[in-house]
């Protein structure tokens, strides 16, 4: 079956060597591959171009400066030749049988319209402590897969009429959520995705602190700007809340006791109360905890446990914060957009 792969890229030279061997070691090859670059500053157009010139498989390379992810997807297609479209990022490793478990499908049923495949990470690759960190936070990056799973579209195939019908990917959006607004766009229009549950893809993660915090705060701001995963932000933030309200409650609590308050028993019933409620919000810490006893080993030890836990502040931080930024500072086209994308969404409940 003839597929177009497209994908997007931006400064992702030292990854690229790798992504290209892992696609020429897929057991079935695209009928051509399109890829948009958003304007690398390091050689990343140098590799793919060099790429493109021995490739067995036509390559077309575009480009435009500064073009947003969803952007970047939309060039893609509207250049693709043919009416099965592969999505991925340029960056992540894949599975010999990647394109595969996307394309089976698709030859077992031809009314078939989508298919998500799962993602991971690879384990010998997580090398640094926040990396350590951040792999005990999503519990070694189990996927769920559930009513609820929305396809990331570095590992989906659809065909060209399904994205024609959404209206491509929303270039609206600043910096992310366009595949997670993709993904319900699809089900809300009650087109049925068939999910291949094995992680044939593998996620490239970061190695410091400061680049986890960047992508919350990008994740923040998509859904912001999209209005939703409203659920999500709400939890977040009472939980972020109830942790302060617990350590402001305990250090009242002292002071009021050094001072010879408990006698005042309303003060210090108030208090313990706090106390008791904030707990609540240490949820994350219990659940990580949790998570790092399955995972804990010479790699994943205390220094990684306790890292995580600090990370926990610092995402949740970043991801609250460019929340809010995209839910009251988008201009006038996004709060339009994000309304009629609400529309859409709320009109199938």
């Amino acid at each position: 079956m003839l597929f177009s792969l497209v994908s997007t890229i931006f400064n992702e030279a030292t990854r690229l060597p790798q992504t290209i061997a892992d696609l020429e070691a897929q057991t079935i090859k695209p009928a051509e591959i399109i890829i948009t670059d958003a304007g690398s500053s390091d050689n990343s157009w140098e590799i793919l171009t060099e790429w493109q010139k021995k490739s067995p498989v036509p390559i077309v390379l575009l480009k435009e400066e500064g073009c947003n992810v969803a952007r970047g997807r939309n060039l893609a297609i509207k250049s693709a030749k043919y009416e099965l479209i592969v999505s991925t990022d340029f960056g992540c490793r894949f599975h010999p049988e990647w394109l595969k478990s996307l394309i089976s499908p698709f030859e077992e049923d031809v009314n078939l319209q989508v298919v998500g495949g799962a993602f991971s990470v690879i384990e010998n690759e997580i090398e640094t402590y926040p990396a350590r960190a951040n792999y005990i936070l999503t519990n070694g990056y189990q996927t769920i897969i559930d009513d609820g799973f929305i396809p990331s579209s570095r590992s989906i195939a659809y065909k060209k009429s399904v994205w024609k019908a959404i209206g491509g990917y929303p270039e609206w959006l600043t910096l992310a959520a366009d595949d997670l607004v993709f993904g319900l766009q699809i089900k809300a229009k009650q087109i049925p995705i068939t999910i291949v549950n094995n992680p044939y893809v593998y996620w490239g993660r970061h190695s410091k602190i400061k680049q986890y915090n960047k992508e919350a705060f990008r994740y923040g701001l998509g859904d912001g700007e999209a209005k939703v995963n409203n659920r999500n932000f709400l939890i977040l933030t009472a939980e972020t809340l109830l942790r302060y309200t617990f350590i402001l409650s305990l250090l009242l609590l002292l002071v009021h006791i050094l001072a010879g308050g408990p006698r005042n028993y309303l003060i210090t019933g108030l208090l313990l109360f706090s106390l008791t409620l904030g707990l609540v919000g240490f949820r994350p810490y219990f659940r990580t905890a949790k998570y790092w006893n399955n995972l804990r080993s010479n790699k994943y030890n205390v220094k990684s446990l306790l890292i995580g836990l600090f990370m926990i502040e610092t995402q949740r931080f970043h991801y609250i914060k460019g929340y809010l930024k995209g839910f009251f500072c988008s201009n006038n086209l996004v709060r339009s957009e994000a309304k009629q994308l609400q529309n859409l969404l709320n009109s199938n409940l």
